[in-house]
């Protein structure tokens, strides 16, 4: 089950790093559909970093910030769920292999 939850994890991981690269879909002007304005930058013109061009998003309003939070926040527990999983595995494993590592002891029960 561990292994499946680094797989859920690793999942999550890809698409919250796919979605702060590409942006937020929003309404860029009064007259447009939907769009994806920050789409295909490269990172010396990134808008995570540029907050001024926040402003092209006209609509749904502070969608820039809610995608930069949403898809960090889930990055990092992300990120976090992966180490713990494989963790857990690594202890399965080395609790299967070692066993409980104490001796039985003996008792003088005749």
């Amino acid at each position: 089950m561990s292994a499946l939850g680094v797989v859920g994890a690793l999942f999550c991981m890809i698409i919250s790093a796919l979605g702060l690269r590409d942006g937020p879909l929003c309404k860029t002007s009064s007259n447009s559909s939907f769009e994806y304005p920050f789409f295909n930058q490269t990172q010396t013109e990134s808008y995570l970093f540029n907050q001024t061009s926040w402003a092209e998003c006209i609509w749904p309003e502070n969608v820039v910030l809610w995608n930069i939070t949403l898809f960090s926040i889930l990055l990092t527990l992300g990120t976090a769920q992966t180490l713990l999983c494989l963790f857990q595995i690594l202890n399965g494993l080395f609790g299967c292999l070692c066993g409980t590592c104490m001796r039985k002891r003996q008792t003088g029960v005749a």
